[in-house]
């Protein structure tokens, strides 16, 4: 008897953890589109190398979507976040949507170098 209550109440609290973690507010094409955005850049995974001035293409995640973000530490670069459909958020007349992104945006960290 004393295992069985045992069992149920690890069972319930299993239960509502499980209810409690919402899959979805997880970036869901996470890895989708990685590789396909990094050939079309001429760009290869980072590893962790020392970045320097080589441009470089930071993971952001934005409304339950991934958008990538070009960079480099020594270029003028105009930052406009693309996402997996090769949509852009800034430049197209979508001030609010451009601003919001860099005000609630998650950064994930980079994940493309020029080699």
């Amino acid at each position: 008897m004393k295992t069985r209550i045992s069992f149920l109440s690890i069972f319930t609290i299993l239960f509502f953890i499980c209810l409690g973690c919402d899959k979805k507010e997880e970036v869901t094409c996470m890895d989708d589109c990685l590789d396909t955005y990094l050939e079309q850049n001429g760009m290869v995974s980072y590893k962790g190398e020392e970045v320097g001035c080589k441009f470089f293409v930071s993971l952001y995640e934005y409304q339950n979507k991934q958008y990538y973000v070009l960079d480099s530490h020594c270029a003028d670069v105009a930052i406009n976040p693309t996402d997996c459909n090769g949509n852009t958020l800034c430049g197209n007349g979508n001030e609010k949507g451009c601003n919001d992104f860099f005000e609630e945006a998650k950064y994930i960290g980079i994940v493309g170098i020029k080699p």
